[in-house]
């Protein structure tokens, strides 16, 4: 397809749709709210700002059931996530680029940058952790080099938690679905001093038993329990001055609802060794049998420190985080009742990170904003991988201790000149430098005895019991650095009319890997061209946002599978990325909410060559280990579907004065994906299209601040396999939630 036409068809489906509407555009005094949002790192209007944004506000999150990162993919045109895989880390992905592979390396930096109240938060975990008491979420499509830095190459996750207020005010949530999920939810604001100091309080709670079934035992499989509390505090000693104080905990317990997915070529597929190895019967019937642990456990603990003066021509603005986390973890790798491949782990993570900007705040031709930023990070690492059985030769117990440490330093700048009443240009850069200080100790114990390949100790042969280190401990550190610059054009047509053309560049730096052949890999980084309109027509009743982009992407880190388990990330392609999105609000009459966006994307890799597994090493079953160099040139980057789409409508009918009723419908489509840069085209792993259909139905008391509302999503029960994880022996993989109805009830004061 060829993505000028599309253009071209994009500007025409505007000009249609505001024909259409114009008729009833006559007469009418209800108008789309203006957004605000911080993405540009000051209060603008959406509509204003040359960047793709998706913002999404309390009522919306509420409304459309969005309690994790996860819930996101359904309404974020070229935004695509999935159910956890891999210790607690769902994958996120923005036009095609993601943690490829599901992760694997716990070290690893992720491309898509997420932010919590200004704080980076360099570990995934948060993705699949409950949203509580929500402000706003803003994601940014495209790199964000310049103001965000770190790690935003394909994109940011802005999200902004719900913040003191002066008056008492809060609320209390609670609902029940199928698979014994049960949440509450709650928060309480207002004044602590008069004028100077008030406060928020909020505590959430889930519990859900989960949707699949271990025959083995009994258990569920895919449930979660999780506890947590934010308490806020502002201090406003005048009107110039504001300092937010926010802590934050958070329990996580969780069963993945993670198995091995069978592949029908793998003659360890059948019978006694998979009892179901028809991935049909799996989703079908949603029974695994596995007779080794499945869990995840996280406890996160936060503190963040903002503060903002208002010194009258400028402002300063100090953002401080500090963030501790620790997990353990267990997983059947082989996912069958028989003791194949296992492995466990646990893990350490201390993250400190401080911004410091200075902000013009004149309403001249000239606007600008300067800064600088430091991270720190501590991550200490515990993994163990377990090759039992005697039918995989040797039998080994590998054990891998890992420690890194991470500095990271950058400074920043970007400038808004408006040259007239029509132009204006926006220049600015950010240069970044970062060092990693990386330790590993790998210790193998052969279980049963055998052979080694011949390039471990020339290939000798070892007793049962023998313990040894290969290779033996690995130290190492790197830097790096990178300057990346943003350029902007944009045209106010007219007050409704935005249009903008931009360059940036990104970066994602490299490091070291835990598991795999090779120690390190070095940064990825972005060329990245866009060309966008912004608009609101019919008097504000009718919004439309279109972008298209071209990505030059060049040492892209792809995470490939180690047969002995985990990944190895190379800089092993190439790839371009072209796409068009397109996002309408329409409000056609009085009562009734239009929301509609799409994607397109042709992603794949213009060079690319997958490395081989040295004789010896390769392991005849489950995932595909290329014995020989693979050339995966032309093929489609995995987890890149080439259509997205969302369709919603929300209409509320009043029932008198002080009762209504809203009705909210939304269909999500998505096209077909391959979960392998390989393009495999088994079953196993590749991807289908799929639909699902939400329905709910809300009644509000208006004078009691009371609503209950009946939900259901993926009414039609679509069922399919939302993540393959090559991990080496078996390919493990992640369903999605089968159909789910349920009821909430609300309660504000």
């Amino acid at each position: 397809m060829k993505f000028k036409s599309i253009l071209l068809s994009s500007g025409a489906m505007v000009l249609a749709i505001t024909s259409n509407y114009s008729a009833l555009a006559q007469e009418r005094t209800f108008v789309l709210e203006e957004v605000i949002v911080t993405a540009q790192k000051r209060a603008q209007s959406q509509q204003d700002v040359p960047i793709a944004i998706t913002a999404l506000s309390t009522d919306f999150l509420t409304n459309n059931d969005v309690h994790s990162l996860e819930d996101l993919a359904a309404t974020v045109p070229g935004f695509v996530t999935t159910n956890s895989v891999n210790y607690g880390a769902a994958p996120l992905a923005i036009r095609g680029i993601g943690g490829a592979n599901g992760g694997g390396n716990f070290f690893a930096d992720e491309p898509v940058a997420v932010y919590t109240n200004g704080v980076y938060v360099g570990r995934l975990s948060v993705s699949t952790s409950d949203l509580l008491d929500i402000k706003s979420i803003e994601v940014l499509r495209g790199p964000q080099g310049t103001l965000y830095g770190r790690n935003s190459t394909s994109g940011a996750i802005l999200i902004e938690t719900a913040r003191p207020t002066d008056d008492v005010e809060g609320y209390v949530r609670a609902s029940a679905a199928r698979f014994d999920e049960y949440r509450v939810q709650g928060a309480i604001s207002g004044p602590l001093a008069d004028d100077v100091l008030s406060g928020r309080l909020a505590i959430g709670y889930s519990d859900k038993k989960g949707y699949g079934t271990n025959s083995f035992d009994g258990s569920n499989i895919g449930g979660s329990e999780d506890f947590s509390a934010r308490l806020s505090l502002r201090y406003t000693p005048d009107e110039n001055f504001t300092l937010d104080i926010i802590g934050e905990y958070l329990d996580q317990e969780a069963s993945p609802a993670t198995i091995a997915i069978a592949d029908l070529s793998n003659p360890l597929s059948a019978s006694p060794f998979v009892e179901r190895p028809d991935l049909e019967q799996v989703l079908n019937d949603r029974e695994f049998a596995i007779n080794d642990p499945n869990f995840f456990n996280a406890e996160h603990k936060n503190i963040n420190v903002i503060a903002h003066w208002d010194l009258g021509s400028v402002a300063l603005d100090s953002v401080t985080g500090y963030r501790k986390y620790d997990w353990d973890g267990a997983q059947d790798s082989d996912g069958t009742a028989l003791s194949l491949f296992n492995n466990n782990g646990n893990g350490k993570n201390k993250q400190f990170s401080q911004e410091i900007r200075l902000s013009s705040n004149d309403e001249g031709p000239f606007s600008w904003i300067v800064g600088g930023f430091y991270f720190h990070e501590e991550n200490d690492f515990f993994f163990e991988i377990r090759n039992i059985n005697a039918l995989f030769g040797l039998g080994t117990d590998a054990t891998f201790e890992a420690s890194q440490k991470v500095d990271a330093y950058a400074v920043f700048a970007d400038v808004t000149w408006e040259i007239n009443d029509i132009f204006s240009l926006i220049a600015g850069g950010r240069y970044s430098d970062e060092n990693k200080d990386f330790k590993n100790d790998l210790t193998v114990l052969i279980l049963n005895g055998g052979t080694l390949p011949p390039f471990f100790f020339g290939g000798a042969t070892l007793p049962a019991g023998f313990v040894f280190s290969a290779p033996p401990a690995f130290a190492d550190d790197a830097s790096f650095t990178d300057f990346s610059p943003r350029i902007v054009l944009n045209a106010q047509v007219d007050e409704n009319i935005l249009a903008y053309a931009s360059y940036s560049q990104g970066f994602t730096s490299g490091g070291f890997n835990v598991f795999g052949l090779a120690p390190d890999f070095e940064s990825q980084s972005i060329n990245a061209y866009e060309v966008g309109l912004k608009s609101d027509l019919l008097d504000q009743r009718l919004r439309i946002n279109v972008s298209g982009f071209y990505y030059d992407y060049t040492n892209l880190q792809l995470r490939l599978p180690v047969p002995t388990g985990g990944v190895n990330i190379a800089n092993a392609a190439e790839a371009k990325i072209k796409g068009v999105e397109f996002e309408m609000t329409a409000l056609p009459t009085d009562g009734l909410r239009i929301m509609a966006n799409f994607s397109l994307l042709d992603a794949e890799f213009k060079e690319g060559l997958i490395p081989a597994v040295p004789e010896g090493l390769n392991f005849p079953i489950g995932a595909p280990i290329p014995l020989s160099p693979q050339d995966i040139t032309g093929n489609t980057l995995s987890r890149a579907p080439d259509f997205q789409a969302y369709v919603a409508a929300d209409y509320t009918m009043s029932l008198g004065e002080n009762s209504e009723l809203n009705l909210q419908a939304s269909l999500r489509y998505q096209s077909g994906v391959f979960f392998l840069e390989t393009n495999q085209t088994q079953v196993t792993f590749t991807g289908d299209n799929f639909t699902e259909v939400d329905l709910r139905l809300v009644y509000r008391d208006l004078s009691n601040d009371f609503e209950i509302a009946l939900f259901g999503q993926n009414i039609f029960d679509n069922r399919h396999v939302t993540q393959v994880t090559a991990l080496g022996s078996f390919p493990n993989g992640a369903l999605n939630e089968p159909a789910k109805w349920g009821i909430q009830v609300t309660k504000n004061f």
